[in-house]
């Protein structure tokens, strides 16, 4: 029993760590309250569908691409979220990008 207890408790701990190293990780401000990137902004369905009927956003699936092949918004382009920080810096800064 005493050698499952110890396993379970360098598991915990093991993950602990990876969590706080990841956090540790990040190239951006994020708003404790939202947990949002800060300027990060939640746009409501309705007005999201006249912005992209007009062809003014591009949509980024940064989920891996098996779960993007399953289901995705129509007109979605699917970059991983490992390779979104090189794929952004082709992108013009004036173009308005939805994260899903």
């Amino acid at each position: 029993m005493r050698p499952l207890i110890a396993g379970l408790a360098v598991a915990a701990l093991s993950l602990s760590a990876a969590a706080s190293f990841a956090q540790e990780q990040r190239r951006y401000e994020v708003d404790p309250k939202t947990k949002w990137a800060v300027g990060a902004k939640q746009t409501p369905a309705d007005e999201l569908k006249k912005q992209l009927d007009a062809g003014a956003e591009m949509i980024i699936d940064v989920r891996p691409p098996a779960n993007f092949e399953k289901e995705t918004i129509p007109g979605a382009i699917n970059v991983p979220l490992a390779q979104l920080e090189s794929y952004l810096k082709n992108i013009s800064k004036d173009t308005y990008i939805v994260f899903t």
